[in-house]
């Protein structure tokens, strides 16, 4: 079972590494509210441009790419063969992928995220929700040794804030794909420049406007709504949580855990 989950993740590792190196673009301006793919002018020769924005290194950079990439493999590791370290593997993936979304959010607030820039960030996001972030261990060596006892092992702090996590991708993936990449018309843009068009991979170089974004939107809607049936079902557990804990309380049982018998969380080693 193990080595199946791990062959999953590197697959979905492999396609998530491919998009971010395939993904190109080439136009100027697009009259749209939040990204424009735009060329970065470097200099005074007609080839000195870029098709992504001045602060793509700070971004998605090689050293940042590596450094998620890593994260990714010791993942990977941890789920698969190393039970101590799953914890500590989630909460990297975790901060990672907080740091893309705070990028891409912030960004695209202050209009300074072409759409390239977002894409990338958005595969690097995908790469990290498709592969080895895990809510309720599905993905850890946890289910294989212990069934479905395995999901003892989470349930805490951790595994609603990457649930957190996953839902705002999500979201904001969804608002990407429908209102951040457009099919391409003379209504939207209105310049023929060298990074008119935005490409992504998905097996082949194909346009981001395309059959793709279809595709993409359709994995977004999924994922909004089972996070959101997800975090339903964490609210409905905390509510009842803290209405065990008020009844304790009124009874005056201090020392009677309000954990529900149903409720998993990580050990407090862990």
């Amino acid at each position: 079972m193990a080595a199946k989950y791990g062959l999953l993740s590197c697959f979905a590792v492999f396609l998530f590494l491919s998009s971010t190196h395939f993904a190109i673009a080439e136009g100027t301006e697009q009259k749209t509210k939040w990204l424009v793919p735009r060329t970065n002018i470097t200099g005074p020769n007609p080839n000195d441009y870029e098709c992504e924005s001045a602060r793509a290194a700070d971004y998605y950079g090689i050293g940042v790419r590596l450094g998620i990439y890593f994260s990714w493999i010791t993942g990977w590791v941890a789920n698969s063969f190393v039970s101590g370290d799953i914890g500590g593997a989630l909460d990297t993936n975790a901060i990672f992928l907080f740091a893309n979304l705070v990028a891409m959010v912030r960004c695209t607030m202050t209009k300074v995220l072409t759409q390239l820039d977002c894409m990338m960030l958005m595969h690097l996001s995908g790469g990290t929700v498709f592969s080895v972030l895990s809510l309720w261990g599905y993905r850890t060596c946890h289910y294989p040794r212990e069934g479905p006892k395995g999901i003892r092992h989470f349930g805490g702090f951790g595994t609603h804030l990457r649930l957190l996590l996953s839902m705002a991708v999500a979201i904001y993936g969804l608002w990407f794909w429908i209102i951040g990449i457009q099919p391409d018309t003379t209504e939207i843009n209105v310049d023929a420049g060298p990074c008119r068009t935005v490409y992504t991979f998905m097996f082949a170089k194909v346009r981001a406007d395309g059959g793709v974004r279809i595709f993409y939107i359709i994995i977004c809607v999924g994922c909004v709504i089972y996070f959101g049936v997800m975090l339903l079902a964490s609210s409905l557990a905390l509510y009842a949580r803290l209405a065990k804990a008020a009844n304790l309380a009124k009874q005056g049982k201090w020392r009677t855990s309000t954990r529900l018998h149903y409720a998993t969380g990580l050990y407090h080693k862990e």
